[in-house]
């Protein structure tokens, strides 16, 4: 018997977070939206000066034009280099890191790689969707859902579980507390480190990460990194993934041979600019390296093919790190301008932002002051707002789970939204006075 396509798309069915994600645009027009899932903050002029020239010399390297060159293997011993530093876990080593198209490709590798031997995943409410859509399409079961306070729904049980920890949560932008009990596998997935800060602040929190990559076993676990948002390049689709654990390299490189065989070269140089740029924060942080200097990371050991290595020149001769740690420091200053714009607006709509203020990250999850039937219920109001009020609204179901989950964790007789304080001053004005409309 010969399968269609359709029949194939039949078969794998969506999370339930996608179908409502589906239901909540039905009819909708409009391009205004309260919650985006990305950094709108644009990206820094410097950063695309650069990639416009390493993109020249990339050609000339001919390693845009093959599938492979000297450089490869050097990149990753960089790359682990400078990530052992910055994570103050120097038993990092080349073999341990792999470049992925973002964080979307490292979850979606994973969870093939656990479902293949019996795992199920404990997740985090709010979450980001991959995991469910990955889960769902590979056939791994999810075992359960627990909230910032580590309380914990389960589903089922039975099988080995493994916990993702995504530090700060990407949804609520802080730190959840990990449920009670042992994990068999565990999920480090960090989505940004530029924090809200008024002043002249570091602009970077990564003591979340670093305490939670500290405590996790690599041979029986993994991290996942991003330079998506902090440096506001999602279409470039930078990621990092780091694990020891042997079974999960070998379908790494498996999997990379069978589906694109090569790296992109322009991804592994963004996320070796991010790390180094992490790096030499945290140097001067720790004191190694004096404020009215120049910011550049550590030099690390490595062996690089040639001299005058334009990712080399890129990290220790160029002025791009400053110029990038300028530039967080300004995205920091702009998240807690529109933080301040939020906090003033919403509290006459009854509202609170300071207590859910986030940690880290631009985005913010607060209940809004109406009541609704449910999850559900919440999705058909932020329909309803869509629709009549011409503004998007981003409610809970979207982000993981399902009703049995969120209404066990979550008081649910409000809907609960996301904000995100990367937009322009003029759009957080100009949608905040659309939802006070909505909610009158």
């Amino acid at each position: 018997m010969t399968t269609c396509a359709e029949d194939v798309v039949a078969e794998v069915r969506d999370a339930e977070c996608v179908v409502a994600y589906r239901r909540l645009r039905n009819g909708v027009r409009t391009t205004r939206q309260i919650g985006y899932g990305r950094n709108m903050y644009p990206a820094a002029p410097e950063l695309v000066a650069q990639i416009r020239g390493l993109i020249t010399v990339l050609f000339a390297q001919q390693r845009m034009t093959d599938y492979s060159t000297e450089f490869d293997g050097s990149d990753r011993q960089l790359i682990s280099a400078l990530a052992g530093r910055w994570l103050r876990r120097p038993d990092i080593e080349r073999d341990d890191v792999f470049v992925m198209s973002g964080s979307t490709e490292a979850i979606s590798v994973v969870t093939g790689y656990l479902s293949g031997r019996g795992y199920g995943y404990v997740l985090p409410l709010p979450c980001y969707y991959a995991f469910e859509q990955s889960a769902r399409r590979w056939g791994m079961p999810v075992h359960g859902h627990y909230n910032g306070d580590g309380s914990v729904h389960v589903t089922r049980r039975g099988s080995p579980s493994a916990l993702v920890d995504i530090v700060p949560n990407g949804v609520t932008g802080q730190r959840f507390r990990l449920p009670d009990g042992a994990d068999d596998f565990r999920i480090i997935d960090s989505v940004f480190q530029v924090s809200p800060a008024p002043g002249p602040g570091t602009a970077v929190d990564d003591q979340h990460l670093l305490d939670a990559v500290r405590e996790v076993d690599l041979g029986k676990g993994c991290v996942m990194l991003t330079a998506s948002k902090d440096l506001s390049v999602p279409g470039l689709r930078a990621g990092l993934l780091i694990t020891k654990e042997p079974g999960l390299r070998q379908y790494l490189e498996a999997d990379r041979f069978e589906r694109c065989y090569s790296l992109n070269p322009l991804s592994t140089s963004m996320i070796a600019l991010y790390v180094a740029l992490m790096c030499a924060r945290s140097s001067r942080a720790e004191g190694g390296a004096a404020s009215e200097r120049p910011l550049v990371p550590p030099e690390v050991a490595l062996s690089r093919p040639a001299p005058g290595d334009p990712l080399q020149r890129l990290l220790w001769q160029s002025p791009i790190v400053d110029a990038l740690d300028r530039y967080l420091i300004g995205m920091a200053r702009h998240y807690e301008a529109v933080l301040r714009i939020y906090q003033d607006r919403l509290a006459p709509l009854g509202i609170d932002v300071a207590v859910r203020r986030p940690e880290t990250g631009y985005s913010l999850f607060l209940p809004l002051p109406v009541r609704v039937d449910g999850p559900e219920g919440a999705v058909q109001w932020c329909n309803r707002v869509g629709r009549e009020r011409g503004l998007k609204l981003n409610p809970a179901a979207i982000f993981g789970g399902s009703d049995e989950p969120w209404t066990a964790l979550y008081d649910c007789t409000r809907p609960w939204v996301r904000f995100n304080c990367s937009v322009a001053e003029p759009d957080a004005l100009g949608t905040v006075d659309i939802l006070a409309t909505a909610l009158r």
